[in-house]
């Protein structure tokens, strides 16, 4: 073996890397039979790594090839070749396996260097600025030893956690400190970490081979949570501006992750927990940056919101007294909005209750005065909803789908006395309105408007038309176009329905549509000097809201419009009224105003 000088090497990263003047390697490489082709990303984006299996065992001093480098490498005619096909910004060979000792990379410009693995068994040299050409590289490890080992070559730095897994015995101490969990459905939430540093650096993914998105640091958990006592079901989240990921390793050493639980915010929820230590690591959506977050546990359900339940905060929605005769097909307790902030398993069902609710208040009490021998509660909206409710006797029902998406519960032998109704969404911070209804019987869904919105009472929809009535149907031939005055008015339509503005005349509409079977959509609009806006009473008393549909231009579609009588309230957004042109069609609007009456 050629003797060669060695290059004073100052190291500059925990991996030794030792380069020698040398000879060209070119008639070494060729005693091997084949070499592995690497090369750039052919688009850009996609990730480069070919890998080989090497194995045989370690004869030659690794000091042969660089003066000081430990451990025996493999006979050097049996090097792996990898032939670099094209110029890399970076290149990084990664030798992994137990017993690895050191990996020795010789480089087409005839320098060799020396990289010592770590107590794994790892040894990485990363290139920069790569040349095509073949590299050579042979594994190292004790003398005598069988290598058996995986050698890869990427663009970028493979883990470590991708090939040895994450070894809890090994981290150091957690960043934000050691917490035994102690959080009720009393107490709120816990508070673990409050403006916890960021380290959003290794990539989450290898932590599981389920979906584990995001970057964290794995040399210590950000924090660990004990359970003194096996629980049945608690929750760790975290809040920040960044968009965070989460990943907690159980006691098992199974892996829990997610990304976005409510809004970017990431949640993990553990059902059955066992008692033991839970390894919490918090990461970001990208690499890199810089961030702080909020670390908290719960009891059942992620709690994002520090709400305390309150039974006996007053209703949201109002309360009521269950109507016997309105409740022979349906009695419309209330309609609200959604809110979806605290998770329903905060409020103590006995067992579970998916969704989201805002347990600092229920949204509507139901007084029961007598005895019935079954009432139905149940809730519409175009949201998917859920729905729990507290018994006068202290007990709990949840439900999430009994129609469609839309929750419902009966009570057999409903006992007089108060129910406390939480009205919630499937996923948190949901939004949209609902109705509340009650029942005789089963609920009866037929009579249920299915978005939320119904038109006051202070809307006369059956009060004669101020401009006329019209009949529009699939046989209409001429989509009709109505021109009028949109008269002023200074009564508000704001807030009496999702997307109601401005302010119209709610005495009597401005326009009837007889709308006849068989419409497969019916699209009424309006251009007006001023900025318009819309209200319309369907005839089953549904309420459409629209102020700009194009522009300044209000439009409401309705798609499989029901047969009957719609009630146009024309209106501007600042009151003042003008000239407008209303048109109804099954087809695109015509966005022009005609002047002429």
């Amino acid at each position: 073996m050629t003797r060669f000088t060695p290059i004073r090497f100052k190291s500059t990263t925990a991996v030794a890397a030792l380069l020698l003047p040398v000879l060209s390697f070119a008639a070494t490489a060729q005693t091997s039979g084949f070499a592995i082709e690497v090369g750039p990303s052919a688009d850009g984006y996609s990730p480069v790594r070919v890998s080989a299996h090497v194995f045989g065992q370690a004869t030659d001093p690794a000091s042969t090839f660089v003066r000081g480098c430990q451990g025996h490498v493999l006979p050097e005619a049996a090097g792996t070749i990898f032939e670099v096909t094209a110029r890399m910004e970076t290149l990084a060979f990664t030798g992994a396996g137990d017993g690895l000792v050191s990996m020795v990379l010789g480089t087409p410009d005839g320098l060799y260097r020396c990289a010592l693995a770590d107590s794994q068994g790892l040894a990485v040299s990363n290139l920069a600025g790569v040349e095509p050409g073949r590299y050579m590289i042979w594994l190292g490890g004790a003398e005598g030893s069988s290598i058996d080992a995986r050698l890869i070559a990427s663009d970028l730095p493979v883990s470590p956690l991708e090939l040895f897994g994450l070894n809890v015995a090994e981290l150091g101490d957690p960043r934000t400190g050691r917490f035994v969990f102690s959080a009720t459905a009393d107490t709120g939430r816990q508070e673990l970490a409050m403006g916890a540093t960021l380290m959003a650096q290794s990539e989450m993914r290898p932590l599981s081979p389920d979906y584990c998105p995001g970057y964290s640091q794995f040399d210590a958990a950000d924090a660990v949570l004990t359970l003194d006592q096996a629980s049945d079901r608690f929750s760790v989240f975290a809040m920040s501006e960044r968009d965070l990921t989460m990943a907690v390793v159980r006691p098992d050493g199974s892996v829990l992750c997610n990304d976005d639980m409510y809004d970017l915010n990431p949640a993990v929820t553990i059902d059955r927990a066992e008692a033991g230590d839970y390894q919490i690591f918090v990461g970001g959506y990208s690499q890199g940056g810089t961030g702080r977050f909020d670390l908290f546990a719960s009891e059942g359900g992620p709690a994002f919101s520090n709400a305390v339940l309150d039974l006996n905060a007053t209703p949201r929605a109002g309360s009521g007294v269950f109507d016997i005769d309105a409740a022979g097909q349906g009695q419309l307790l209330a309609t609200g909005p959604v809110v979806a902030n605290d998770s329903m398993e905060l409020l103590p069902t006995g067992g579970y209750c998916p969704g989201f609710t805002d347990i600092s208040a229920p949204d509507f009490v139901l007084t029961l005065d007598d005895t019935q021998p079954m009432i139905s509660l149940y809730a519409r909206s175009q949201t998917d909803l859920v729905m729990a409710v507290r018994a006068p006797d202290g007990t709990w029902l949840c439900n999430d789908d009994n129609m469609q998406l839309n929750p419902g519960l009966s009570f057999e032998s409903a006992q007089p006395g108060d129910y406390l109704i939480f009205v919630g969404a499937y996923n948190p911070g949901a939004m949209g309105t609902y109705n509340l209804y009650a029942s005789m019987g089963s609920p009866n869904w037929q009579a249920t408007q299915a978005d939320g919105m119904i038109a006051p009472a202070s809307l006369n929809a059956t009060a004669a038309p101020a401009v006329g009535q019209i009949e529009f149907g699939p046989g209409t031939r001429i989509d009709p176009r109505i021109i009028f005055d949109i008269q002023p008015s200074q009564t508000e339509a704001f807030g009496i329905g999702q997307g109601c503005a401005g302010f119209i005349t709610p005495s009597q509409p401005d326009l009837v549509i007889t709308a006849q079977p068989g419409l497969p959509q019916l699209m009424v609009y309006m251009v007006s000097e001023a900025d318009g806006t819309l209200v319309i009473s369907g005839p089953d008393g549904q309420l459409y809201c629209n102020d700009d549909f194009e522009q300044l231009n209000p439009g409401v579609m309705i798609p499989n419009a029901p047969a009957g009588d719609y009630a146009v309230f024309a209106g501007t957004y600042s009151g003042t009224g003008g000239m407008a042109t209303l048109g109804v069609t099954i087809a695109a609007p015509l966005w022009v105003m005609d002047r002429e009456h």
